[in-house]
């Protein structure tokens, strides 16, 4: 099991939980039906049928690293393991 996990940029939250999420946990990214909306998020997190989390939000809006330590914080609470915080 990899224990050097890294992520540095808040616009990697999505692909950095797809891969690291545990086997009976997935991520959805839900599409926005604004018009503009390309900095726009909506993802859920499921552990099998539940939903476990949601983020919501815009990525110029967010404090930066803000979604970097909520998606360190998650994998940590679930796999137990050590995240590297470059």
């Amino acid at each position: 099991m990899n224990n050097n996990i890294n992520i540095e940029k808040d616009l990697e939250f999505y692909c950095f939980l797809k891969k690291n999420l545990p086997a009976k946990y997935t991520i959805i990214a839900e599409p926005s039906p604004n018009y503009y909306s390309e900095w726009e998020f909506h993802y859920k997190i499921y552990k099998e049928n539940n939903m476990f989390d949601e983020f919501k939000g815009n990525f110029k809006d967010i404090d930066e690293g803000s979604l970097v330590n909520e998606a360190k914080r998650i994998i940590k609470e679930l796999r137990g393991q050590d995240v590297n915080w470059k």
